[in-house]
């Protein structure tokens, strides 16, 4: 590899295995020799559609936000353009991407979690597809040229996932820890954006006097029931 593409190379695009938990494995990732063509990001809001009874229109209710996903698309040449003539056989190529992203491990009966870095761009997660495309053959028909186009859903660990789940809305449970001067109305509106259920909420934790809370006490907020 030429020099100029050598000191570029810690900055190209990596697909590194890691444990469940997102750290990076003891394995040989796979670096890109060229960094993606193309690079694209999927969010997706889910929605339920429950429109009021005798009223036109519908009123969306959130649901969750999906994982992203997100899609690479890079070149593997075999010419020794890129590489001061050393032809590294795309063949090869595309068998270090497939070990590095669907090598079933015998501990887990899985795809490997990976970390994809390119960039400013980190992400855990897994893959969703590849294809690999041959766009040009040597004269005894091996390709030279192909390119990748790879798929992957954003994964996160069951402790990240725990957190996440906090968030504010009604229909999930909250735990939320008692500071000084904190009153209960106040708490109940920041979770459910209504103080009226603060009767239910005392009622809930079992609470003698809601008017003085303890502070570093842990209060359960319940989902609230859906009509």
């Amino acid at each position: 590899m030429d020099t100029q593409s050598l000191a570029k190379l810690p900055f190209n695009l990596k697909i590194i295995q890691t444990d469940k938990d997102g750290v990076p494995k003891l394995a040989v990732p796979f670096i890109a020799m060229f960094n993606p063509e193309q690079f694209a990001i999927t969010e997706t809001v889910n929605w339920q559609e429950d429109p009021p009874p005798g009223k036109d229109g519908k009123d969306l209710t959130f649901l969750k936000i999906q994982p992203r996903e997100f899609t690479l698309e890079f070149t593997l040449d075999g010419t020794g353009v890129n590489t001061n003539g050393v032809k590294v056989p795309v063949t090869a190529q595309v068998v270090l991407f497939r070990k590095a992203t669907t090598t079933i491990e015998p501990e887990t009966h899985r795809s490997p979690y990976l970390l994809v870095q390119y960039g400013t761009f980190i992400c855990n997660c897994i893959l969703k597809s590849s294809t690999v495309t041959y766009t040009m053959f040597d004269m005894f028909g091996l390709p030279i040229r192909a390119k990748i186009s790879a798929s992957f859903i954003e994964s996160t660990n069951s402790k990240l996932n725990s957190i996440m789940s906090m968030l504010s809305s009604p229909d999930l449970t909250h735990y939320v820890g008692v500071k000084d001067r904190d009153i209960l109305p106040l708490l109940t509106y920041r979770v459910y954006k209504d103080q009226h259920y603060y009767l239910q909420v005392a009622k809930v934790n079992k609470l003698k006097n809601f008017r003085s809370l303890t502070p570093g006490t842990m209060l359960i907020f319940p989902p609230l029931a859906k009509k």
